[in-house]
């Protein structure tokens, strides 16, 4: 299978890297200008589906990153990029340095929740990065493209801790990683993404207000794909968020276990009333870890 790359305006390119052998989970994103950049590299077992697409562009060397949170299906596979583009920096939030170099405790933390066998099968080992080819991001910092075209970094907690946003100002689009949630593949609704230990209703929240008063024309996410109308998007986004967790107060009663089960059953049903395609619901249901989000929320209210 061969990853696909989609060229939009103002030399965007989406690169589909094929995340745990499929596609439409993982997309990573190409600036193609005087000054390049790549946002997002997949994790460790997308990096040759990676480099394939960006050596089909034409593309022999990338000289730097920026890395929107540090969970491992964003940044897994960095340390292979940077073996491969010795000259490459990744800019990522100050945690980065600690963990980016020794990832042991990233790789265990996640591990728990996965499990180590179903990582190293889906994502692939992380590999270590060097300190010296580790920038760490600040709430502001601008990224010169050339041709007075820039990318702004937004800190934009509430998903992650370590979480930031990335703004084009040239073809108006928010590189959001995992702030807005996910949509496969259709662009009409967004189904929320709240896993522990850091989902902050309040500072997602803030987040997204904080990116809605940009001037937007299309939101860029990891999970997956360009989408436009923005606005409408953040907004279903937040509207869905509050509509998980009243549900999850609701079922207190249940077990993580029995509250995940409580919860695909209510999600798959809402997205059946809304008529979406059989395969598009199906698609939702094998790609969320409903536990996992059940944590998150009563982590979150706790």
């Amino acid at each position: 299978m061969e990853p696909s790359v989609i060229k939009f305006d103002n030399n965007l390119y989406q690169i589909d890297v094929l995340m745990e052998g499929k596609p439409g989970r993982m997309s990573c994103y190409y600036i193609d200008s005087v000054n390049p950049i790549l946002i997002e590299v997949g994790p460790s077992n997308s990096f040759p589906y990676l480099i394939s697409a960006l050596e089909s562009l034409g593309i022999q060397n990338v000289k730097r990153s920026a890395i929107t949170h540090l969970h491992l299906d964003h940044v897994g596979g960095i340390g292979h990029v940077v073996e491969k583009y010795r000259d490459h920096f990744v800019y990522v939030h100050e945690l980065g340095l600690k963990h980016l170099p020794n990832p042991e405790k990233l790789w265990n933390a996640v591990a728990s929740i996965y499990t180590e066998d179903w990582l190293k099968e889906n994502w692939g080992k992380i590999k270590a990065t060097p300190i010296q080819n580790i920038k760490s991001l600040s709430d502001g910092h601008s990224f010169d493209l050339g041709d007075k075209r820039n990318l702004i970094s937004l800190y934009s907690p509430g998903h992650a801790k370590h979480h930031y946003t990335f703004y084009d100002t040239s073809s108006k689009t928010i590189f959001m990683g995992d702030t807005l949630g996910l949509i496969y593949p259709h662009g009409d609704f967004v189904q929320p993404n709240l896993p522990p230990p850091d989902f902050n209703k309040d500072q997602l929240f803030k987040s997204l207000e904080d990116i809605s008063k940009l001037e937007l024309n299309a939101v860029a996410i990891a999970h997956f794909g360009i989408h436009e109308k923005p606005y409408e998007l953040i907004e279903n986004s937040i509207k869905n968020i509050e509509m998980w967790i009243d549900f999850t107060k609701e079922i207190n009663d249940l077990s993580n276990q029995e509250a995940a089960t409580k919860l695909s059953v209510w999600v798959k049903n809402n997205y059946m009333s809304l008529n979406i395609d059989t395969e598009t619901i199906d698609n939702y249901m094998k790609n969320s870890n409903f536990e996992m989000q059940i944590v998150g929320i009563r982590n979150s209210l706790n």
